[in-house]
């Protein structure tokens, strides 16, 4: 772990400075669907809890705090990296071709690998450790599947329209989705499947946190 503010100051900023690129080349490419991925919306949020973060850590680094691990907002942060883990993992495993260029273009990259796994790193090298509470990761999980609900109401009401189809051959924008091809039962299984799995990485998460508990002798008060 490192113990400088201003070493994670730089770190979250070439972080934010690559998801803002990436965010922006994708929503010239995918104007009319770029807020149906969950791939975006988990950069989104990822952009903007580092940003609020990068502030406050600024902040502190100008009044002279230059030792010490990040505090701030270490409760709702855990969204942040649960969502960019669940883009990583599953576009790893599941959804790149890896014999098609556009797997590598560059706003990809960015997007599936780099924005996810500098997020987690920054979890470990930056976060104080021993402030998580049990209950954490099952609040995670819980904000994470609110996509669900939200990307199955927004094709209903965008069904019919030119904003409905993420390609010509679906209007869901990922495969376990696609109730069209799969249907409820079939859709309903990937689904308790993915909750399932990262509910055992957002606990991954606590148990580090945990283990850690007592290892800085900072207060572990979280703030923010």
């Amino acid at each position: 772990m490192i113990n400088n503010k201003i070493i994670s100051l730089v770190y979250k900023t070439i972080l934010m400075t690559i998801s803002l690129i990436a965010l922006s080349l994708m929503a010239y490419y995918y104007k009319s669907t770029t807020l149906g991925y969950f791939t975006n919306l988990s950069n989104i949020c990822v952009f903007f809890m580092m940003g609020y973060i990068w502030i406050k850590t600024l902040k502190d680094v100008l009044k002279g705090e230059v030792k010490g691990y990040n505090t701030y907002l270490l409760k709702y942060k855990g969204i942040a990296t649960l969502c960019i883990c669940v883009t990583g993992i599953i576009y790893m495993l599941f959804l790149a071709d890896y014999t098609k260029k556009a797997t590598y273009y560059p706003y990809n990259l960015m997007l599936h690998y780099i924005v996810p796994i500098m997020t987690v790193l920054d979890f470990f090298l930056f976060d104080k450790r021993g402030s998580l509470k049990a209950w954490y990761p099952a609040m995670w999980v819980t904000v994470v599947a609110m996509y669900l609900p939200y990307i199955f109401i927004r094709q209903y009401l965008l069904k019919d329209t030119k904003y409905a189809n993420f390609s010509e051959n679906s209007r869901f924008p990922y495969f376990f989705l696609d109730i069209d091809e799969l249907g409820i039962s079939g859709v309903a299984l990937w689904i308790i499947g993915i909750i399932l799995v990262f509910g055992a990485i957002s606990y991954l998460f606590y148990l580090w946190d945990h283990l850690g508990k007592g290892d800085e002798n900072e207060d572990t008060i979280s703030r923010g």
